[in-house]
């Protein structure tokens, strides 16, 4: 597996990665019609502004030329966090096929690894509240729910009930 910086043309494979993982990982704690209605065409522009743009550094794990997951790391949005200190994992999917083998370890050790180099000192992250799979990897990568949460709107109105997770790096 090698693990490195997206590019422009990465933008389809991310889209759908995204898409895929959504309606994976999150069937039964998002609402059907919310997940049925993911387009992939619509996050490949998105994906495609946010390489173009560069806020933060997405890497893309890849294995025999295929990309398999992704990580996208920025400096934290938070209000009560300094971006200047605190680093954000805005994204980290990997397709379902592939859960369980690495990968998204391996995504989440380069973030943190480039996050340390940026000089920042925590990273967080958000997770829905009823992801229990997901919590329980972030805990195993040594973050943990500092206490803050909130609540999203997702395409449809749905509500998304979101925990933070930190870690001091």
């Amino acid at each position: 597996m090698v693990i490195r910086i997206a590019e422009a043309e990465d933008a389809p494979k991310i889209a759908y990665i995204h898409v895929e993982t959504w309606r994976a990982a999150y069937r039964g704690q998002i609402a059907d019609a919310v997940l049925d209605a993911l387009d992939v065409g619509r996050g490949m522009d998105m994906w495609r502004g946010r390489i173009k743009n560069a806020h933060g550094v997405i890497f893309i794990a890849e294995e025999k030329g295929n990309i398999t997951g992704f990580c996208d790391l920025i400096p934290s949005r938070d209000p009560d966090a300094d971006p200047q200190t605190v680093a954000e994992i805005v994204a980290i999917y990997v397709l379902p096929a592939q859960w369980g083998k690495g990968v998204g370890r391996a995504l989440c050790d380069s973030a943190v690894a480039e996050a340390r180099r940026q000089g920042f000192k925590a990273m967080t992250l958000w997770v829905l509240a009823t992801n229990q799979a997901s919590q329980l990897f972030y805990q195993a990568m040594g973050f943990h729910a500092d206490g803050a949460s909130k609540t999203e709107k997702a395409i449809g109105g749905s509500d998304l009930h979101e925990v933070r997770f930190r870690m001091e790096i």
